[in-house]
């Protein structure tokens, strides 16, 4: 049995029929700064933290008189620049965590700035932009805009992003990588790997590999919760 085959079967075994799963978050389909903004943040945090983020980010721009959901790189750099910049956006949102626990490690508040600059210099403004250029021509020079932003370079926010602003795809963080390498009896799998292998197992279910990418989250979340509860996501 290939492995995406294996895969496919393993996920139906625990996940049950595609039926009965949960359908995944729309993302912010028209709303690029939260797409930003929830792509960096949930890099090696539990998911909490980032919803909290998001909705702070929401009261803030609607006490502004705007609407986050249809907020672009511009709104988003506009905010920063009324409130002071990277740092007091970090005391906002009330949470001051790093793009990684290296020394010297920027504020994931600072890679967002930096991210919505980038892309705004790149000519992406809206969501309908980014994926344009995600599906086009354009994808490798925004891709290694994205990149470039200090603790993105895995592409693993860079995936996540696209998947939030409307475009089908696989977040191969730790618990996607983890549940497919328990289906193939492997101590890991690469990122890269991930991707391909559930994207595949998606189609052999007949499903979205976006809703097979949220369905194996929601099982990994709630069995790391029962074990460690204190680990991130």
């Amino acid at each position: 049995m290939a492995d995406a085959e294996r895969l496919a079967a393993y996920a139906e075994e625990v996940l049950g029929p595609p039926a009965t799963w949960r359908p995944a978050p729309p993302g912010y389909p028209e709303g690029l700064a939260l797409c930003v903004i929830d792509a960096i943040w949930s890099m090696g945090v539990r998911y909490a933290a980032v919803e909290n983020v998001v909705d702070c980010y929401r009261r803030s721009r609607r006490a502004e008189g705007g609407d986050p959901h249809l907020d672009g790189a511009f709104e988003l750099l506009q905010h920063y620049e009324r409130i002071g910049g990277p740092e007091r956006f970090a005391t906002e949102m009330k949470n001051r965590q790093r793009v990684s626990t290296r020394p010297g490690a920027v504020l994931k508040a600072a890679a967002i700035y930096q991210a919505a600059l980038g892309l705004q210099g790149a000519g992406i403004q809206t969501c309908e932009e980014l994926r344009a250029a995600a599906t086009g021509a354009g994808e490798a020079r925004v891709k290694g805009v994205w990149l470039a932003v200090p603790g993105q370079g895995s592409g693993i926010s860079w995936r996540y992003l696209l998947m939030l602003a409307g475009l089908p795809g696989v977040k191969p963080d730790r618990m996607i990588r983890r549940l497919v390498a328990r289906a193939l009896g492997l101590p890991d799998v690469a990122p890269d790997a991930a991707v391909c292998l559930v994207t595949k197992a998606a189609e052999l279910l007949a499903v979205s590999s976006t809703a097979l990418d949220h369905e194996v989250w929601r099982h990994e979340r709630k069995r790391r919760r029962r074990r460690r509860p204190d680990v991130a996501e």
